[in-house]
C-alpha cells in the first residue's frame, strides 16, 4: 500500500472506531464498506485487519469480565460458525480474484440489510430460542465473518430477541466474536495470507482505535441514542447503495 492509501485507511479506522463507540455497532461494516467503495486496499486484506482489531477490542472488553457468559450458546454458535467461516473465506478468495463486482454487490447488500437491522428493535421473546436457532444464526454469522470479517448483524439481531440479561447478551456476543476472529485468523494464517505488511498496518491502527474509542467516550455527539441510530442507519444505507451502484458500473465496464 502507498502512504496516501495507508493514511486514508487509518482515517476510516478512526471513523469506524468513533462510530462504534457512540453507536455500539458496525465497526467492521463501516471500515469494510468505506475501503471497498474507494478501492483503498484489497478486501481480503481489510478483512484480516478487521479480525485483528476486533480481536484486540473484544479481549480488552472481556478482560476480568467473564462472569456473564453463557457457555452453551457460545459453544453452539462457535461450532456452526467455524464450518461456515471456512466456506466464507473460500468464497472470498474465489470472488476476489475475478469477480470483484459480484463481491462488492454482496457486500453492499449485506450493509443495506445490516443498516435495516440497526433501526429495528426486536421485542424479546417469552422463551429462549432452541439450540438449532443458535446453530443457524451462528452459521450465518460465521459465513459473514469468513467473507467480510463482519459477523455481528445476524447474531446481534437474534440475541436481542432472547429473554436474557443485557450484560449476558453483550458479553456472550463479545466472546463469540473473539472466537470468530481467532478462527478466521487461524484459517487465513494457515493459507499464508498474513504477511508483514498486514501486521505493520494492524500495529499502526491499534493506537488509532484506542485514541478514537476514548474520544468517542469522552466527547460523544449531542444526540439521543435514537438519533445516533438514525445517523448510523443513513450512513450505512448510503454506503451499501453506493457499493451496489459501483458494482453495477464495474460489471458493465
Amino acid at each position: 500500500m502507498s502512504l496516501p492509501d495507508t493514511l486514508m485507511l487509518l482515517f476510516f479506522v478512526a471513523v469506524a472506531s468513533y462510530a462504534q463507540t457512540v453507536t455500539g455497532f458496525a465497526f467492521g461494516l463501516i471500515l469494510m464498506g468505506s475501503v471497498a467503495l474507494l478501492n483503498i486496499a484489497p478486501i481480503p486484506m481489510v478483512a484480516i485487519l478487521i479480525s485483528m482489531l476486533s480481536l484486540f477490542n473484544c479481549l480488552t472488553a472481556l478482560y476480568r469480565n467473564t462472569g456473564n457468559l453463557n457457555w452453551e450458546i457460545i459453544l453452539l454458535c462457535s461450532i456452526s460458525g467455524f464450518v461456515t467461516l471456512i466456506l466464507g473465506v473460500w468464497a472470498l478468495n474465489v470472488l476476489s480474484v475475478s469477480h470483484v463486482a459480484t463481491l462488492k454487490m454482496i457486500l453492499g447488500m449485506a450493509i443495506i440489510i445490516s443498516s435495516l437491522l440497526l433501526i429495528v428493535r426486536p421485542a424479546p421473546q417469552r422463551y429462549r430460542s432452541g439450540k438449532w436457532s443458535f446453530l443457524f444464526f451462528g452459521g450465518l454469522s460465521g459465513f459473514m465473518g469468513g467473507l467480510f470479517s463482519t459477523s455481528g448483524p445476524p447474531l446481534v439481531f437474534h440475541f436481542y430477541r432472547q429473554p436474557l440479561a443485557q450484560t449476558m447478551i453483550r458479553d456472550t456476543l463479545l466472546a463469540i466474536f473473539t472466537i470468530n476472529s481467532v478462527q478466521r485468523l487461524a484459517v487465513v494464517g494457515y493459507q499464508g495470507a498474513i504477511d508483514a505488511a498486514i501486521i505493520l498496518v494492524a500495529a499502526t491502527a491499534v493506537p488509532v482505535v484506542l485514541i478514537f474509542t476514548w474520544i468517542g467516550k469522552r466527547f460523544p455527539p449531542p444526540l439521543s441514542d435514537q438519533a445516533m441510530r438514525r445517523v448510523a442507519f443513513v450512513l450505512l444505507l448510503l454506503s451499501g447503495l453506493s457499493l451496489c451502484l459501483s458494482a453495477l458500473m464495474d460489471g458493465r465496464s
